[in-house]
């Protein structure tokens, strides 16, 4: 059995896609738990009505992304069937995926286990372009880098080079995850990673506790890049980049980084200190381009 978990909050238009295509998987020994953290344009009744099987838990919009994941587990782990193989898939409501993915993630496990299998991101817009294929996580000075380079940005030659490559995180964008990976290792950390990086911390205690993180080629999430959260990868202007360190909503949170840092990095501040060095001087490198432009 596949436990989806999908938190969501007022992106009606978008859960009823992911939906929609989850309900055409040639695999069909799943359920779907969407955690609702307090929509109010009537997201709830929208599932109720079109998705009746779907299972809603109603939070009150302080969960945020990882404690909202929790909420999907823990029902999956007290309606668990032990005469069964189970595992939770993470997926986020932006996004959309074929008709064979969880067969896809389900055959990437069997031939790599013990494992957790991540998904291939591409935009949706635009498929060819490859936003995720993986990570190389660099603990001492905070240099790593995504995959995704390796191969131009470009779904096409990632297919044409690799059936899978190994990481060294998964995002929580399509990140199939046996539940035994649980008992190990416990739940999303929600009381330091409230929304951002709560899916890479727990990929990483996952990694140190054995498993490979292999993102599977065939296993492809179409992402709808614009509804994503504040990116500093966007033109974003100096307010909105400073603001980005107290934001729950953003990537480049300082608390959350800091967090990290000290529970897995190997020189602990001197990480954070490059790490905040690294976005403040590719802030800066982008408005130096776009002056140029």
């Amino acid at each position: 059995m596949v436990s989806i978990v999908i938190p969501v909050h007022n992106r009606k238009a978008y859960t009823r896609e992911c939906l929609s295509c989850l309900h055409t998987q040639t695999y069909r020994n799943f359920q779907i738990i969407v955690v609702d953290d307090g929509s109010t344009d009537g997201t709830d009744e929208m599932i109720y009505h079109e998705f009746p099987n779907v299972v809603v838990l109603k939070g009150d919009g302080n969960l945020w992304w990882a404690e909202a994941t929790n909420w999907g587990i823990r029902y999956a782990l007290e309606h668990l069937d032990k005469t069964q193989e189970n595992f939770v898939l993470t997926l986020n409501d932006d996004t959309r995926v074929n008709n064979d993915y969880l067969q896809t993630l389900l055959d990437a496990y069997k031939q790599h286990k013990p494992c957790l299998i991540g998904s291939v991101s591409v935009d949706s817009n635009n498929p060819d372009k490859l936003e995720f294929a993986g990570t190389y996580m660099e603990l001492y000075t905070a240099s790593g880098r995504h995959l995704a380079e390796d191969y131009q940005y470009s779904y096409p030659e990632l297919i044409s080079k690799k059936a899978y490559v190994e990481s060294h995180s998964l995002p929580g964008r399509g990140t199939l995850i046996p539940m035994e990976v649980f008992d190990k290792i416990g739940l999303f950390d929600s009381k330091n990673y409230i929304h951002y990086m709560a899916d890479i911390e727990f990929s990483l205690r996952a990694r140190k506790a054995g498993y490979h993180l292999i993102v599977n080629a065939k296993s492809i999430v179409y992402e709808f890049v614009a509804a994503t959260g504040i990116q500093v990868e966007k033109g974003v202007t100096l307010k909105q980049f400073i603001n980005g360190f107290t934001s729950v909503k953003s990537m480049t949170n300082l608390t959350v980084r800091y967090n990290f840092a000290i529970a897995h990095s190997k020189t602990k501040l001197l990480y954070f200190f490059f790490d905040v060095g690294r976005i403040c001087a590719g802030f800066l490198l982008r408005k130096i381009r776009l002056m140029k432009a």
